[in-house]
């Protein structure tokens, strides 16, 4: 009987990484047995509605007990002492960063406990910097306490995020460690190319993020209403271009085209008030409606009443709220950016502009709005290109099959 898989994840089941979620539940339909752990808590205002039963299978590192997990520690470090030379191979710099090392050693001997207790010898991690490095050093602390068996471990790797700083997350050592490595689209393949040794190229599989297409389905008609709206589904923060959505609707304006923005998504530090003041000197506050992070079921409501969904991102690996709009038979506007050419090409899945340019976005967003042959057009192929590439229930079992060739430790 196959053994469990154990996901580790920085905030599991929040509503912004949905897609892990979704994963894991298709996984398990496949008959996965899947274990999850998350370095940090969830709270209500960030969890899926739906989370309850997820947050109460899942182990929550920083949420342990101050005196279990010291119990723990000092007796894993008093069997085995050479665990604390572990933290300084992994390249940590100052005195902050090596304390810091040390803090995810103990992470990595919690999360050792919660595999051994499992039966799971394999970690999965999501995202190449947190979580990778604890499952990278879960192994290592399973090494020590498993003579003669193996644990094994992966991780998925996204987008810039992880590149930003990939020294620091050590990325060229982290896959020449691990048993193989997801990426979710070819761009992101590519940098893990460009970092990693050749010798380890052969470990890096493209398994793209996917979508439910049950719950994300074609609706059947456009919305017809008085005032176009536009979508746009993400944190509102610096990298995702908010900004020049906020220019381009302006211009919009100007020019005689009423529109509405429904923004969906948590704000991060001061961006969202940045947003909110430059919409009120270009005099369009009126047309921005703020709803705050929504459940995936909340996302698909405001989908099926836009006209047009637009993400005027920066810097990205493949978005899954693009292939969401897609799916739901929204026509999407978005950058050339990373992983979206992709899926998202020009004039034929959606329209692509160069990011930061709030003149060529509100041309796009003035396009797609005023032709309804080519809305039709890009709608049929984007629907299609989603079913093809990223159908969850497909993709899920990719993975599977790279758990099973890799990922199920040894006996």
């Amino acid at each position: 009987m196959p053994r469990p898989i154990t996901y580790l994840a920085t905030h599991y089941p929040a509503v912004s990484h949905t897609f892990i979620a979704d994963e894991i539940d298709a996984l398990e339909q496949l008959g996965v047995d899947v274990a999850t752990v998350s370095i940090n808590s969830v709270g209500d205002a960030d969890a899926a509605a739906d989370s309850k039963q997820r947050r109460a299978t899942t182990t929550y590192l920083k949420s342990l007990p101050k005196w279990r997990v010291l119990a723990t520690v000092a007796a894993t470090l008093l069997r085995h002492p050479s665990l604390l030379a572990i933290p300084l191979r992994t390249g940590a710099r100052g005195v902050r960063a090596t304390l810091w090392s040390y803090f995810q050693l103990a992470e990595a001997i919690m999360t050792y406990r919660v595999m051994r207790r499992s039966g799971s010898h394999h970690l999965h991690a999501h995202f190449g910097q947190a979580p990778a490095t604890v499952a990278w050093l879960t192994t290592q602390v399973a090494h020590r306490h498993r003579t003669g068996r193996t644990n094994t471990w992966s991780m998925t790797i996204h987008g810039w995020h992880e590149f930003a700083n990939e020294r620091e997350a050590r990325l060229r050592e982290k896959v020449a460690d691990a048993s193989f490595v997801v990426a979710v689209s070819d761009f992101t393949r590519s940098q893990l190319f460009r970092i990693a040794d050749t010798q380890h190229r052969d470990k890096i599989h493209v398994v793209r993020c996917g979508v439910d297409l049950t719950r994300f389905s074609a609706r059947s008609d456009e919305p017809s209403n008085p005032r176009p709206r536009i979508a746009i589904v993400a944190r509102v923060s610096a990298e995702k271009g908010h900004s020049v959505l906020v220019d381009a609707v302006a211009t919009m304006h100007r020019r005689g085209l009423d529109v509405i923005v429904d923004v969906v998504g948590p704000e991060v530090d001061e961006v969202g008030a940045h947003v909110r003041s430059q919409a009120e000197t270009a005099g369009i506050s009126d047309a921005l409606v703020w709803h705050g992070a929504l459940p995936p079921d909340g996302v698909a409501g405001v989908l099926a009443q836009a006209n047009v969904f637009c993400l005027p991102t920066f810097a990205e690996g493949l978005p899954v709220v693009i292939m969401e709009a897609m799916a739901r038979g929204v026509p999407v506007v978005t950058t050339y950016i990373a992983g979206i050419p992709e899926l998202a090409v020009d004039h034929t899945t959606a329209l692509v502009v160069p990011a930061a340019r709030g003149d060529l976005l509100a041309d796009a967003l003035t396009e797609v709005l005023s032709d309804d042959a080519l809305r039709h057009r890009m709608v049929t192929a984007a629907g299609a290109a989603v079913r093809q590439q990223h159908d969850i229930a497909q993709n899920a079992q990719l993975l599977a099959q790279l758990f099973r060739q890799h990922g199920e430790g040894a006996s």
